[in-house]
């Protein structure tokens, strides 16, 4: 059955394309000091429409009142469900009526909260909705040991009879699916009064990130002081000055290193909740306890790290390029992994000029998509630019009662271009879903979520490279191409290592502490990166500052979704037959079927390596390109180090 924690989805970016920003001279203040603006500086319509959820704070209070009276009344349904078909249906109609209600609620709060962390009266509202969502969880706690006491049989049979229950024969076949891991109602009354406690690690650690950290200033490429945030770090991993990029990934990391005990303790904290999950639910382990939710196999992800394992050779063959072409004799330090083969490159694109680009880029979707998506610019889905206290990154956001909301943090750059592509294929996928599917099945897994997103990037890539005569903007292009693969697959399965290594640490009873940390990352990264890569200490505490790490073995997902977009992508973009439709499709599927099923829809079976082999080649095909043109442009080897 659909939990609250899912349907409150934000699909939080992460990778290449979620961080790679630059600072436009639109968001600066001042001639030599680099300065993030305030809100009330932006104009409205760069603005998400939050005014559309609810007018004022007021109205917000005043469904808040009224959505607790409904959780509360929601309790009058326990012990009645087995009275017959059209009493049990209602009750969950009841129930998703009332978790639509509470989404929108907590969702309002949560875009408050995240658009100026600051403001403390909006960190109040979100911890305010986020107490009623364990409080609804807790009241409803009883609903499912309830149902699985009715035989299935039984359910079968009602749904037969009386076939406006038969709605829910796909979450009622998931719910008896995951049978022997429910618990008794005291049990699942008393789990659920844990959530409180449980999110603590992972709230602590967003306040701490976003809200109280201060990192210190660096000098430019042109001498300038500026002012570093956590959002732009990739601004200066992409400087071509080797001195930059070494300055900011020091003064960045370095302050996070600060915290790094702290940090263990909250990392440990939150490994020690899914490990509770599994010691109560009866989980052979804290894998299979987050996969099973989805009915993912657990060979989906050993498969994932395994087939890239084995193609290992080909990032080291891309940092053995990196490290001829810009002549780094001492090897490729952490800092000179985003660092251009090409540098100063004229791709730069204002908000209007991306939208413009995306939406012609997206042609091959048809115009049932491109008209939607281009309601959405205009009716300010999108929150725009970096703000003062402006939660970092980018993600979407939404309930089956609101438009989808994007939090963009965009720098004028082909990389927020993308980012923001990425973003929008997630809120369209939301629509799509919301707009077809009842409330039940409106919601897709998050397996599925970024295939929608990432195949709306590569959409984009093929269109801009296609339409680049340039050679040095091409060998740009291509290697934004690698860049967006070695962050997406290679990347984030190397992340995936290193989440699957920490919690069958803890599982075997090994202590998560800042040292042991360190040395699985270390010896992860350095496996990844290969023998043209020089490690430095500082590196052992880069984990600290990759938030996914609190999301429960989410990572992998990117690696899996990429494989699978770009199988799709290069279907629609040959005008395969069927190939558009099947994909729409699958974006209006949202959960009426297990999310390798959904998938299926699309054409692509991730039970099968097939998938991220094909992703291998095409990553090596794009190795082959780039060292043909960088030969081309006799840039095969530099005379100097930059």
């Amino acid at each position: 059955m659909r939990h609250l924690g899912q349907t409150s989805l934000r699909t939080v970016s992460t990778g290449l394309f979620a961080y790679a920003v630059l600072i436009p001279a639109a968001a600066l203040l001042g001639d030599d000091s680099t300065k993030v603006r305030e809100r009330s500086e932006i104009d409205a319509k760069y603005l998400w429409a939050t005014e559309d959820i609810f007018a004022t704070a007021a109205a917000w209070e005043t469904e808040f009142a009224a959505v607790e009276k409904e959780v509360a009344a929601l309790a009058a349904y326990k012990g009645t469900l087995g009275k017959g078909a059209e009493h049990l249906y209602k009750a969950l109609q009841a129930r998703d009526h009332t978790e639509a209600k509470l989404d929108r609620v907590y969702v309002y709060a949560s875009l408050l909260a995240d658009q100026d962390t600051r403001v403390g009266t909006h960190q109040a509202m979100e911890s305010r909705a986020r107490s009623l969502a364990i409080n609804y969880g807790q009241t409803m706690s009883w609903l499912e040991p309830e149902l699985i006491a009715i035989p299935f049989a039984q359910l079968d049979s009602w749904m037969r009879e009386f076939p406006d229950l038969a709605l829910y024969r796909q979450s009622l076949d998931d719910l008896f699916r995951q049978q022997k891991h429910i618990l008794s109602p005291r049990e699942e009354e008393l789990l659920a009064m844990t959530g409180e406690v449980l999110s603590v690690p992972y709230n602590t650690y967003n306040l701490l990130s976003n809200a109280d950290l201060s990192f210190p200033t660096i000098t430019d490429e042109q001498g300038r002081s500026r002012e570093l945030d956590d959002s732009a770090f990739y601004l200066f991993m992409r400087s071509s000055d080797r001195r930059v990029r070494k300055d900011a990934y020091q003064a960045i990391v370095g302050t996070y290193a600060n915290y790094r005990n702290t940090a263990a303790a909250l990392i440990n904290g939150v490994v020690q909740t899914h490990i509770l999950t599994v010691k109560a639910r009866n989980y052979d382990s804290c894998l299979e306890a987050s996969l099973d939710g989805g009915n993912i196999p657990i060979a989906v992800y050993n498969t994932l790290v395994k087939t890239v394992n084995e193609n290992l050779h080909l990032l080291h063959r891309y940092q053995t390029i990196r490290k001829r072409v810009l002549a780094f004799d001492d090897g490729v330090h952490a800092y000179d992994l985003f660092a251009p083969l090409i540098a100063d490159q004229d791709l730069t694109y204002t908000f209007e000029e991306a939208v413009e680009t995306i939406l012609t880029a997206l042609k091959p979707m048809g115009g049932r998509y491109l008209t939607q998506m281009e309601k959405g610019f205009r009716t300010r889905w999108v929150d725009v630019y970096p703000t003062k206290g402006k939660r970092s990154g980018a993600y979407s956001s939404g309930s089956f009662l609101t438009q989808p909301y994007v939090l963009m943090n965009f720098h004028d750059t082909y990389e927020d271009m993308s980012t923001l592509a990425h973003e929008m294929g997630h809120s369209m996928h939301s629509y799509m879903s919301r707009s077809t599917q009842p409330y039940v099945y409106s919601d897709y897994d998050i397996f599925c979520a970024e295939v929608a997103s990432t195949c709306n990037e590569i959409l984009l890539q093929n269109y801009v490279l296609e339409h680049t005569k340039d050679p040095k903007k091409r060998l740009y292009l291509l290697c934004e191409f690698l860049e967006g693969m070695r962050g997406t697959v290679f990347r984030q399965t190397m992340f995936s290592e290193f989440e699957q290594r920490i919690h069958q640490m803890a599982e075997a009873g090994k202590p998560l502490t800042a040292d042991s940390l360190g040395a699985a990352y270390r010896e992860i990264m350095t496996k990844y990166y290969g023998p043209a890569y020089t490690h430095d200490e500082l590196v052992d505490k880069y984990w600290i500052r990759i938030p996914h790490f609190y999301y429960n073995f989410y990572v992998y997902k990117y690696a899996t979704s990429y494989c699978a977009a770009s199988n799709i992508a290069d279907r629609i973009m040959n005008n395969e037959p069927g190939a558009r439709d099947a994909y729409l499709s699958f974006l209006e599927s949202g959960s009426t079927k297990y999310p390798i099923d959904v998938l299926k829809i699309a054409r692509v079976d991730m039970t099968k390596p097939e998938p991220v082999r094909d992703a291998m080649r095409l990553f090596e095909d794009l190795l082959d390109q780039t060292e043909a043109l960088l030969a081309e442009l006799d840039m095969t080897s530099r005379s100097s180090r930059r």
